[in-house]
């Protein structure tokens, strides 16, 4: 019989790996596994859980339609797979290939030693446009359309009945020694079908002009991120399926929208690519030049009041308490909330990188590391991004919507006040109900100042580490830079790179 093992690619339609395993006549046996270490892990959260939990729920629907349950363990996954070739007489194992985080990637090692060891063949398959090995970037925009433009795989019909499902919905609750509080308005997985359908048919119209503006954003934007992330929705088949509604409408607002959508859909897998390549930008700069930048000056102080959302500027802080209580923030907001942990407050990024990780529920570490180095300035190839707060504010929530809405302390100081309460007479603070320093804080920075010695901070240590800058630069632009067609080809190597968090 062969082993299907579940990651994150909870679903069975486009499922290549289910496809393979089950084409060969033998019982197919699909198991997820809940490794405890992972969920100790400074990137994970039961957030997270709690969307996956649902995920296996409604995968565990789909699996007894074809006639073989899923089977849920919890363990290392050397230990289960041990007693599973104890039980079951696998002769093969099945699975997409992961990019996840750094433990997944020593986990995945250490799996392929044990079935080697065993002469047991561990088939992997694509679940992105993404390849390994991969040598530079020269044919990788040709490789991806190939991939994500082929015919879907077909779900089988039928799985033969090995044994019953060993658990029973809710699943039990990973431990996990500290947590952040719970998430009370995520996302559900049990609503993917409407999401995908309201989008295409209705939001998309909205998606053009609404996706960078803070109230707008949720409804605008696709929603589409956290089924992606946990596989339940094939990437080749959202794009495909979005390309058949653009060639279809007639609207121009939604044709416009579904271009801007397939367009930047279409930078998914170029940043996953990028994990793939080096995993080990998850825990350091992707350009060398940078270390020690950051690490020498990090305050505590800072980070403690930017993760909780209390820096005393409403538009970042509005930002940080939606996303604490959703799971959710839109793109602009992303980076707004990394390039001012990392320019005014100057945060080193990791341990920014690892907050995001845990609020976000859509948490997609192919996408999440790449992006935080292009916010923070660490990649030597992208522009130093230093949003404004109240110029972002003014531009993306000009009526105020977004920040009365997360900051209720400040529902009452009119929005000519609101984008800087600081500049609120005492008297009227009292007028408005709102004292800073008391109800809502003064700003931990002034924003000009700290932006002004980030910059010269920048300029002392590019003047001090300029020897290094060029080889590494070259080396970046190598493996990681978009393009489509190889660095001699070209007269000049553009450093811009597409980045999700722009409009």
């Amino acid at each position: 019989m062969h082993l299907l093992w579940l990651k994150r690619d909870l679903r069975i339609k486009d499922h290549a790996a289910l496809y393979h395993a089950a084409k060969q006549g033998e019982p197919v046996l699909p198991v997820y596994i809940v490794e405890p270490d992972y969920w100790q892990q400074p990137d994970t959260s039961l957030r997270h859980w709690a969307f996956i939990s649902d995920a296996l729920t409604e995968l565990q629907h789909e699996f007894q339609k074809l006639g073989q349950p899923l089977l849920v363990f919890y363990g290392a996954a050397s230990r289960v797979f041990r007693d599973l070739l104890q039980q079951f007489p696998i002769s093969a194992v099945y699975s997409h290939e992961e990019t996840g985080n750094l433990w997944s990637y020593q986990r995945d090692l250490a799996v392929a030693k044990f079935w080697q060891e065993r002469a047991i063949p561990w088939h992997q398959y694509q679940q992105f446009a993404v390849f390994r090995p991969l040598a530079n970037r020269d044919h990788w925009f040709k490789q991806a359309d190939a991939w994500l433009t082929a015919p879907l795989y077909p779900t089988p019909v039928s799985l033969p009945f090995i044994c019953h499902t060993n658990w029973q919905a809710p699943l039990p609750w990973p431990e996990r020694k500290i947590d952040l509080v719970p998430c009370s308005q995520a996302q559900r997985a049990t609503a993917l079908s409407s999401t995908l359908n309201t989008f295409l048919q209705d939001r998309v119209l909205g998606y053009r002009g609404g996706i960078s503006y803070a109230a707008k954003a949720p409804h605008s934007c696709s929603r589409l991120s956290p089924y992606l992330s946990y596989g339940m929705l094939s990437m080749r088949a959202l794009q495909q399926e979005s390309w058949q509604h653009r060639k279809a409408a007639t609207n121009t607002k939604q044709q416009l929208g579904l271009d801007a959508f397939y367009s930047r859909l279409r930078w998914h897998c170029h940043f996953i690519q990028k994990l793939e390549d080096e995993p080990e930008i998850e825990a350091r700069n992707m350009h060398r030049g940078f270390d020690g930048l950051r690490e020498n000056d990090f305050s505590a102080e800072f980070f403690s009041a930017w993760a909780k959302g209390e820096t005393g500027y409403p538009l970042i802080d509005a930002a940080m308490r939606a996303l604490r209580t959703t799971g959710w923030l839109h793109f602009r907001g992303r980076a707004m909330l990394v390039a001012f942990a990392s320019y005014h407050l100057w945060l080193h990024w990791r341990p920014v990188a690892l907050h995001l990780a845990q609020c976000f529920v859509d948490y997609e570490p192919g996408i999440h590391y790449p992006q935080i180095q292009m916010q923070a300035g660490t990649t030597g190839i992208n522009p130093n991004r230093m949003y404004n707060p109240v110029k972002q504010s003014l531009l993306k929530d000009p009526d105020g919507r977004f920040i009365r809405h997360w900051l209720p302390e400040l529902q009452h100081i009119p929005t000519s006040w609101l984008h800087q309460p600081w500049l609120l007479t005492k008297s009227q603070q009292q007028q408005y109900g709102c004292l800073l320093g008391v109800d809502y804080p003064a700003p931990i920075i002034t924003a000009e100042r700290a932006i002004k010695l980030a910059r010269e901070r920048l300029k002392l240590w590019l003047a001090a580490n300029r020897a290094c800058w060029t080889e590494q630069k070259k080396r970046i632009v190598k493996r990681h830079a978009s393009r489509s067609r190889p660095i001699e080809q070209r007269k000049r190597v553009s450093e811009r790179q597409l980045t999700l968090f722009n409009d």
